[in-house]
């Protein structure tokens, strides 16, 4: 009689477990047919699921996010209309193409590169909107020439700072997300599902 676990599979009674054939591949899990499992698969016979590529997808984020803070910063603003331009890039690689994850993340950064711009534009043509109907608007250079034209236009720069701001915080975020290989979608006002991966 063998011991358990040394040849054919039996219970503590002695007895052959059902299915048992004999036999199978060398080494094998014992049934006609069987798959001698390869390296690195853990003994399971399926292939371990690959790890997410999280540099590409981190990258995608922060292209937009450095394009669309630096970028105003160092050109007067236009930086903002141009935070798209990156994460197209890196969803349109030939290399990223077939790579689910990395066009979930760069479709993301898409769509807040797209909607910064969009907002970006909006802001300042409310800026310049609402200044030239206060300059219109005003009979005599002491009207023109007060202190009434702050109240419009820091309303318009506190309402698109703050939006600004959130859109930062949710694209580092959304980088930190890429980098620990989660999914992650931004919200929509932030992020305007314009494009979809």
């Amino acid at each position: 009689m063998q011991k358990p676990g040394y040849g054919t599979p039996q219970d503590p009674y002695g007895t052959p477990q059902p299915g048992w054939h004999g036999g199978g591949a060398p080494g094998g899990y014992g049934y006609p047919g069987a798959q001698q499992p390869g390296p690195g698969y853990g003994g399971t016979g399926t292939p371990p699921s690959p790890a997410p590529s999280t540099g590409p997808a981190m990258w995608a984020h922060l292209g937009a996010l450095l394009t669309v803070t630096a970028g105003t910063m160092m050109c007067c603003g236009l930086g903002a209309l141009f935070g798209w331009i990156f994460p197209l890039s890196v969803r349109g690689n030939d290399r990223h193409r077939h790579d689910p994850y990395i066009r979930h993340h760069a479709t993301q950064a898409v769509n807040f590169g797209i909607t910064q711009a969009v907002m970006a534009a909006l802001g300042a043509v409310l800026y310049f909107a609402s200044a030239f109907i206060f300059a219109a608007a005003a009979d005599t250079d002491a009207q023109r020439n007060s202190s009434g034209l702050a109240v419009p236009l820091l309303t318009v720069i506190v309402i698109f700072g703050g939006y600004a701001l959130s859109g930062v915080i949710c694209a580092v975020i959304g980088t930190v997300k890429a980098t620990r290989g989660e999914l992650w979608t931004y919200p929509r006002l932030i992020a305007w599902p314009l494009s979809k991966g």
